[in-house]
């Protein structure tokens, strides 16, 4: 048998014979969010389970996390259930606010936990996972316990954690964050304070961590808990401070590698083929302000078409739980296997207790069946419960439609994003019409017409996105209810896209202007990179723009993170390191030579900095 351990941050296993002191049925690591309702689900589906968390209180973000509210996410389940006794006892004994009390749901979850006969480990973790001698399936866990060290073996675990801690250690595959440079999402800090008779909540962006690394995520802790200190704002009353939260608001983590990453276009398409067993609901809700860092799709989505506030309905198959290459072990929250972008909207604390039900129930099923892969569990059956909790229901489902039938009258109006992205990806249906309306008396209709194929990939647009830059469009869509960016922006990046060589000098001219601007500096840097990946000619050229810039030492660029509701809390994330550093390694692949890794060796870097800086050296 092999006990797996991260020694280094890295997943090793070694040859060794467990002492198993307790069988059960299921373990679940973790009983935050999703983990809890997966413990609950597989006890009250009758297998015998155990649960492992590190704080001694059940129900993560919303409890220790002091996030006591749903933002989006479909009703429906078996944390109704728990929603319902919880409002009860908040009508007993804790005053109102929110959508439920957080000790009040916690004291609830406790008690279903003991009722269904789960097995409680509080203030304790999991420091190693056991694996057949075949490397595919977990026989147990080593947990640290404040009664000692133990070996407990199990049939079915599930990682609950909500970084995917316990499929690291098991040495499952994941990804991180974003492609370019690995960033997940800015973490949240809270704090809990009353407010007249009422309990209240607040959080902001406080800055960029990782679970991965211990030293580094206690740093952000203590760091964002620190400005929690300073008063509120001048129009505002002080307000009787409870608590700080235990937890980081972690947005995303740990992508864990499962049978099927769910990602962005199949939601927006509805192309998945995954049979769901509930559905996920909400806007694909990124925090991120630096998006000429993110891929086409989410740029796509976010800038050139504003669409932040469209919600979409996301399937929750069992196929985005099932760990790859392991055959009994299960993944919940928001570490399921999802892509970067996917991540914002699955993780809604509604979607992520569907996850837990799904994956508890399911585990359980395998179990009595006497099946060894969970894979095999009865679909049918689990089907059954969870459309008898709730948990499944189309007729509920929202229709998140795109304007098909009036997207050429949506192109000229102050909230083209939609109509834009429909005809962008219906080009045999509107190719025509777009080109039609390039040479329009719209300017408006012309401008939007461009964006659409711009994103198509039709060159056709580039005479008139020139048109819109060298105008300077400030053009501010309407199409969303918050965070929609100038036009200006997209025509930037877009220019890259489908423009000519010649179209670097435009666009340099743009970046030296608006140098002082972030967000329009950081797309014409994107049009520039891309222009070069297409046009390898312009690229000396291209180098010989950006390096001044970026390789002065006096180049500063920070961001502002969105939630600043108090001055003192306001958090600049500076950005010159990185627009070095991935222009480092994109120059390092055009082969050409410049100084930006030795600016970078000599200033302090972030985590993501470090890690294109160590790409740069190898």
């Amino acid at each position: 048998m092999f006990k797996c351990e991260m020694i280094h941050q890295q997943p090793v296993r070694q040859k060794e014979v467990p002492s198993f002191e307790r069988e059960f049925d299921v373990v679940v690591a973790g009983l935050g969010t999703a983990g809890a309702v997966a413990a609950i689900a597989a006890a009250e589906t009758g297998v015998k389970t155990c649960a492992i968390e590190k704080l001694n209180f059940p129900g993560g973000s919303a409890t220790s996390g002091g996030i006591a509210s749903y933002y989006y996410g479909l009703p429906g389940g078996r944390f109704e259930k728990t929603d319902s006794a919880a409002q009860q006892l908040r009508a007993q004994a804790f005053i109102e606010g929110g959508c439920f009390h957080p000790d009040a749901k916690g004291i609830t979850l406790e008690r279903e936990l003991l009722a269904a006969g789960v097995e409680l480990h509080y203030d304790s973790n999991i420091c190693a996972v056991w694996l057949d001698d075949d490397g595919t399936t977990v026989r147990g866990v080593r947990a640290i316990t404040p009664e000692g060290v133990f070996d407990i073996g199990c049939r079915v675990l599930i990682d609950g954690t909500g970084n995917g801690d316990v499929c690291a250690l098991a040495g499952a595959a994941f990804h991180e964050g974003r492609n370019s440079d690995g960033q997940a999402q800015p973490f949240s800090s809270v704090r809990v304070f009353r407010e007249g008779t009422r309990f209240a909540s607040a959080n902001f962006d406080a800055g960029f961590t990782t679970s991965a690394d211990a030293k580094e995520l206690n740093r952000a802790i203590l760091d964002s808990n620190s400005l929690h200190c300073f008063p509120p704002p001048w129009n505002r009353d002080p307000a009787r401070l409870y608590y700080l939260t235990q937890l980081p608001g972690h947005r995303e983590g740990r992508l864990i590698e499962c049978d099927h990453m769910l990602t962005a276009m199949e939601v927006i398409n509805r192309s998945w083929k995954e049979r769901p067993f509930s559905y996920a609901y909400s806007n694909f809700d990124s925090h991120s302000l630096d998006w000429a860092f993110e891929d086409d799709t989410a740029r796509d989505w976010m800038i050139a078409t504003s669409l932040w506030g469209k919600n979409m309905i996301a399937p929750i198959p069992l196929e985005i739980m099932t760990v790859k290459n392991f055959r009994n072990l299960l993944v919940v929250g928001r570490a399921v296997c999802v892509d970067h972008l996917t991540a914002t909207l699955m993780r809604m604390q509604r979607c992520m207790q569907k996850t837990g039900e799904i994956a508890g129930i399911a585990a359980a099923l395998a179990i009595q069946d006497g099946r060894s892969d969970v894979r095999e569990t009865n679909r049918d059956e689990l089907e059954k419960r969870v459309r008898a909790s709730g948990c499944l229901d189309e007729s509920i489902l929202p229709e998140c439609r795109f304007p098909v039938e009036t997207w050429r009258e949506e192109l000229s109006t102050a909230k083209p994003g939609e109509a834009i992205w429909y005809a962008a990806h219906h080009l045999d249906e509107s190719r025509e019409t777009l080109l039609a309306m390039l040479d329009g008396a719209d300017e408006n209709g012309a401008a939007n017409a461009a964006i659409a194929l711009a994103i198509a990939g039709e060159k056709a647009a580039a005479r008139v996105l020139r048109k819109c830059l060298l105008a300077r469009d400030e053009f501010i869509p309407l199409t969303s209810r918050s965070h929609n960016y100038p036009r200006l922006l997209p025509e930037a990046y877009l220019l890259g896209r489908v423009g000519e060589a010649s179209d670097a000098k435009l666009l340099l001219e743009l970046g030296r202007e608006r140098l002082a601007d972030f967000q329009t500096f950081s797309f014409a840097w994107r049009g520039l990179l891309t222009l070069g990946e297409r046009f390898p000619e312009v690229r000396r050229e291209i180098a010989d723009g950006l390096l001044p810039i970026l390789e002065a030492e006096d180049f500063r660029l920070p961001v502002l993170f969105r939630n600043t509701l108090i001055h003192s809390q306001a958090r600049h994330e500076p950005m010159h390191n990185l627009f070095r550093a991935v222009t480092a390694v994109k120059f390092k692949e055009w082969g050409i030579p410049n100084h930006l890794a030795e600016r970078l060796a000599v200033e302090p870097l972030s985590r993501r900095e470090q890690r294109l800086l160590k790409s740069l050296e190898s």
